[in-house]
Parts: C-alpha cells; structure tokens; sequence
C-alpha cells in the first residue's frame, strides 16, 4: 500500500495498490526528495486513458521496476483533470524536451519540481525506437550521481524554456482584413475537404475551429462554409467516433475518415460536439444532426448522470483489458445474431466484413444510407429504416451485458458547465423545457456541491479553483439567461465575472491566469490556445465583452481590451491556433444586434417571438426582456421600453433601434434578413 489510497481522485485510487511507493502531489513529496537527495518521478494520466493502463501493467505493477523507483526516486502520481495546472506546465516541458506530448505523461525532475528530461508512455522492453522503462531509469540514475552539473543544467535550459512559453505574448495592432484573409487561408490549407475536419490522422473534433467555419458563414454569406461543417459533423455521426448504438461521441478517430476511434468519451468533448451540432441545426434544419444531438443527449442522461444531476468526467477506453472491446462485433457474432434479411440490410449500412475494422472486428460505421439501400435492395424506405432501429435495440441489449468500461465519477465544474451551455442551445433549437430545466438544475447543483467558502471549486470533493472553472461557469449561466430571460441567471453571471476578475485577473500583466495566485507549482500558468477544451481566458473575455455589452460599463470593455492585446500577435500570424480569441475578435469586429422583449410573457407573441430568435443563428446577439416588474434588469438597451403592455420586440444595431415589432409576420421578414437562408 503506498499514500494514494486516502485520494478521492479515481485514477490515483487506481494506483494505490501498486508496489510503487506513490505520493499524492504535496509538500511531504517534495521534502522528502530534498531530504534524501534523490530525483522526483512524476506521472500524470487519468483513469480512461488507455496508455496509462498499459504502462501501469508493464512498469508500475512490475516488482522489480518498483523497487528500482522506491529506491532511487520519490515517485508522485497527479490525476490531470483533477490539477490541469500541473498538466499544463508539466506538458509544456515534455513538449519542449521530447518535442511532443501525451499520456501517460513521465517527467524526471529535480527535488524543486524543475525538470530535466521528460516522456510519455515507456514500454517495458525496447521497441519501435522507444527505450525500455528500466533503461530509462537506469540512464538517470546513473547521471544524477555521476554527472549532476547536466542535470542542474538541463533544468536550468527547461525553467528558460518554460518561463518564456508562459510569458511570450506580441502586442501590436492588427489590421481586420489581415486577419480574416489569414484565417481564411489557413483553413483551407489545412480543411480536410473530403471527410471533413482538420488535418490527415490522428483526427479530432476540434469544436472551436468548427465554430469558426460556421461564424465566417455568416460573415461571408455564403453555403460553401456551412457546408465545411456539416461535411465534418456528417462525418463524425457516420463514423465509428459516433456510438451507432447508445449514442454519444469518443475522443478522437486514430484514421482519417473518423472510422477507428480512441473509444474513452469525455464529457467536454460530448458537451463541446453537442453545442456545435445545435450551431449546425439552426443554419440547416438538418435531421440527422438533430437526431444525433437527442441521441447523445440520452447517452449522457442514462450513462453519465448521477442523482444530483452532475455529469462525470470520462468513460473508459478499456474493458476486459483491452481497448474497444465493448463496442466490436465479429462478422460471424452479427450473422448468428440477426435474421438473414437483417443481416443483409446491416452489412450493407454498417460495412460490415470478415476481416473487421480492428483485431478481426468490425466498427459500427455508416457506410450507405438508408435511401441507398432501398434504392439497392428494391425494399421499401420504411422497412429498412425500421429494421435498423430494431437491431440497434437488440444489439444494444446485448452490448448491455458485457463488461462495461469503467465510469470515473469526478465532478469538474468547468466540464459541467460546458454541457449546462449545450442543454441552453438544445432548448434553443428545439424549444423543449426538458433541457433548460436540465440546465438549471446542473448550475443549481454546481452551487450546492462544487462551492466551498464561496470559492467555486475544480472538482466536487477537491481543494483547487482554476479560470476555467469560473471562465465557463459564467458562460454557462449567461447562456440560461439567454433562454430564460430570468433576472437571476443574469445577476448570478455578473456576480461570478466580478470574482473572475478578483481571482485571476493581473493588472499588472494585463491578462487571466489559469491558476490561483497562491500556486504551488513553479511558474502560475497561463495560456492563449485551445489544445482540447476553448482557451479559459478567451472564454473570461468574451463574458466581459458579452457584461460590457449588455451595461455599457468600460471597466469591463478595458480588461477585453488589454487581454486581445496581449494575444495580438498570435491573432496576426496565426489566428486558426487561438480561435476562442478569434471569437472574440470576431464579436468585437462585426456587426451586433441587441433584441428586447417587452411587454407580456403570457402572451403568445411573446412566447413564440423568444422561441423563433432563440432558435435563429445570430451570433453576436445580445437578448433580454422587460415586463415593468420590480425583479427587471436596468439595462441600457431597456431605457424608455420598460411599460409597454402590448408585446413588442424592439431590434438593435449597436444600440440603434428599429421601430418595434408587434407580429410573427414582422418579425420573420426582419430575422430573415439578419440570418439569411440556408439552401
């Protein structure tokens, strides 16, 4: 037993019965090194990452590399969604050392938490170019006692390295055009233009540029755009990355066509997904994308949400100790299964085959249509339709009784928030209560479970608050604002954003940190880009913006300002790689409107005009509503529009005001010329 089993982090909880002598990240670690002179070993995974287990099998359970570390290293295990600070400079330094990053993540540092010489997974034996575990380990403690000035000097060369990582920014004044001919540019360099997203492989969703393709749609105009979006959104939803059965999106695809994916799911990647499809749906109206967001949002509620309704963090890659094994099907398991006429329809939509996608098994992929299999087959739409729907019910019960991947049920605010922001865009399009009561009653329980001395905490049984938290958090109650309209929502957004400031704002360097200003690591980070999950900064800015926006107060307008200064640089040369600062830009630089409902929520004007502008694509929309009641928000855009009786909906450019608006009919004429149509 080592000091892991009193953690309340799953993964470390995973590791406490490992001959390795772990300590949690703290104080006692790090004393004891420098006590005893030796080198710190640090690992940083989490508990549905696939390589961590494989080298928690190979090394970590191995007697004899254990003994190897207990007595030459003091060994700290870190869960990276429990402390993403100590991910985020620990990575950095891999990056630099080993020219990429990953996880497991496996940093050798000095007893001052520097490091020296940093990797990710290490096999057991010497293989494909990487050097065994134990050769490794070998090789440091050998310098470490015999050459220590290149161990001091490399830690010097990586603290150079990371102090100006944290600390680059180019502030100088960008030109518009510049920047959106640069972003258009780098799109279509790197767009994959026949199966959609970025790039060859491994692929990614990567939400924040999909946002992006869609926003210049609306910039330019035009349906090519749209069409690069639901291109990749197609793309997922057939491939494997989409879980054909029960809904719900992994990680990432290991091939270019999103059929083979890294199966472990993520909450922020299905929150992420989910809001982008919502995006997609109000420009296309496309059923598929549709049915997709219902799917996944049952997959969330059935599998990931507890009584409290929070959602968990992740669901495993692994079960029966081997990635994927609950989502494969061998071809002669299906054929045994499913009636001749079945399995004839089935192979055809699914592509199913002998030899299989993966270890001789196939990857529920979409490979014709049902209109093409009618159309192929000679039988009718509706019978191959139904057909599918019954073998995934059948299939799914079946699935149902094989060993699940394990559920890590941490609690993460910022990842919470996320999804409480797409339950608001659910509501938005479909106009269904279930999703916005879904979404207050999560914000009510991040409250209730994930503040403590009023501090909105990382984690629902942890000790750290980090921007993304907060960042998110106020975007998420902005967002039930939005399709409430409810005065509390609004106030509880403003009040987080106060602290936002409070907590992680620098007057002195003039931009958000990412951590707490008592950080116990070696340099509080900070950062511009959106490796996973959109830039928590970016995110802060554009909620002073949005604060801005709706008050007119510049306090808030000043910080937006100093903070895109400082990533100005960035924005010139490389706008595709921060694009949460991009958005922003994007909503500083184009054209708003501010819409106001006045008059009588009872009214079915009223409740049919908020659901048609909630349910329309205008980004840069501020939207609030007046009733004369006491409870109302004084808002500038407000003045003079507080007591009317008839239901009137006043539309605003920069805070100039068309004469209101008092039917549907009106109402769609005007919209239609904001939105522009899809075709």
């Amino acid at each position: 037993m080592n000091y892991l089993s009193n953690e309340t982090s799953e993964y470390l909880i995973q590791h406490s019965n490992n001959p390795v002598n772990w300590y949690p990240w703290g104080e006692e670690a790090f004393e004891k090194a420098q006590k005893e002179d030796k080198p710190i070993f640090l690992s940083i995974g989490y508990s549905s990452c696939h390589w961590c287990h494989v080298m928690e099998r190979e090394s970590f359970e191995d007697l004899e590399t254990a003994e190897i570390l207990n007595k030459n290293f003091v060994s700290i295990k870190v869960d990276r969604e429990e402390r993403p600070d100590i991910d985020s400079v620990y990575m950095a330094a891999i990056q630099m050392i080993n020219g990429n990053g990953g996880w497991p993540a496996s940093i050798f540092m000095n007893n001052k938490g520097i490091p020296f010489y940093a990797g990710t997974y290490f096999p057991k034996f010497d293989r494909n170019n990487m050097p065994a575990f134990k050769s490794v380990l070998a090789k440091i403690i050998e310098i470490y006692h015999n050459d220590r000035p290149s161990i001091d000097n490399h830690s010097q060369v990586v603290m150079d390295g990371l102090d100006k990582f944290f600390n680059s920014s180019q502030v100088y004044d960008a030109t518009t055009d510049n920047i959106f001919e640069t972003i258009v540019d780098q799109i279509n360099k790197t767009f994959d233009f026949e199966k959609g997203g970025f790039g060859e492989f491994p692929k990614f969703p990567e939400t924040s540029k999909l946002q992006i393709i869609y926003l210049l749609g609306k910039k330019y105009s035009t349906n090519n755009w749209f069409d690069m979006g639901q291109l990749s959104l197609g793309s997922m939803i057939n491939g494997g990355i989409y879980d054909q059965l029960a809904g719900g999106f992994a990680r990432y695809s290991t091939d270019r066509e999103w059929k083979v994916p890294h199966f472990e799911k993520m909450l922020y990647d299905n929150a992420l997904i989910l809001s982008i499809m919502c995006t997609s749906y109000k420009v296309t109206k496309n059923k598929n994308i549709f049915n997709a967001i219902m799917k996944t949002f049952e997959f969330l509620n059935r599998e990931i949400k507890n009584k409290e309704n929070l959602f968990y963090s992740t669901q495993d890659a692994d079960s029966e100790g081997e990635e994927g094994t609950y989502y494969l099907w061998s071809y002669v398991e299906l054929e045994k299964i499913l009636s001749s006429d079945e399995f004839k329809i089935i192979k055809t939509h699914w592509d199913i085959s002998q030899e299989g996608d993966l270890d001789g098994k196939n990857i529920l992929n979409i490979n014709k249509s049902p209109q093409d299999i009618s159309n192929e087959q000679n039988i009718a739409y509706n019978d191959v339709t139904q057909t599918i729907d019954k073998v995934k019910k059948d299939l799914l019960k079946i699935r149902e009784k094989r060993i699940k991947p394990n559920t890590d049920e941490k609690i993460i605010t910022s990842w919470n928030s996320l999804l409480i922001t797409s339950f608001c865009n659910m509501y938005n399009i479909s106009n269904d209560d279930k999703f916005l009561d879904q979404a207050k009653k999560t914000a009510d329980s991040i409250i209730k479970y994930c503040v403590k001395n009023d501090q909105l905490m990382h984690t629902s049984e942890g000790k750290n608050s980090f921007l993304e938290d907060y960042s998110y958090f106020v975007n998420s109650l902005f967002e039930i604002y939005n399709s409430s309209l409810d005065p509390y929502w609004y106030n509880l957004a403003k009040e987080y954003s106060n602290e936002t400031i409070s907590k992680f704002w620098s007057s002195d360097e003039k931009l958000f940190f990412d951590s707490l200003e008592n950080t116990d690591l070696i340099i509080r980070p900070k950062g511009f880009f959106d490796p996973m999950v959109p830039n928590p900064a970016a995110i802060a800015s554009q909620n002073l913006y949005k604060l801005y926006k709706f008050t007119g107060e510049e306090r808030y307008f000043e910080i937006v300002g100093d903070s895109i200064k400082k990533v100005s640089g960035f924005l010139n040369k490389s706008p595709l790689d921060v694009p949460s600062w991009f958005n922003l830009y994007f909503q500083m630089q184009e054209q708003s409107y501010e819409i106001v409902i006045s008059g009588n929520k009872k009214d079915d004007f009223y409740y049919d005009a908020k659901s048609k502008i909630l349910s329309s694509y205008i980004p840069n929309l501020i939207f609030c509503s007046t009733n004369g009641e006491n409870n109302d928000l004084n808002l500038p855009v407000m003045e003079g529009r507080k007591n009317d009786e008839q239901t009137k909906i006043y539309i605003c450019k920069n805070y100039i005001c068309d004469l209101p608006i008092t039917n549907m009919s009106e109402l769609n004429s005007q919209l239609m010329g904001i939105v522009g149509i899809y075709k």
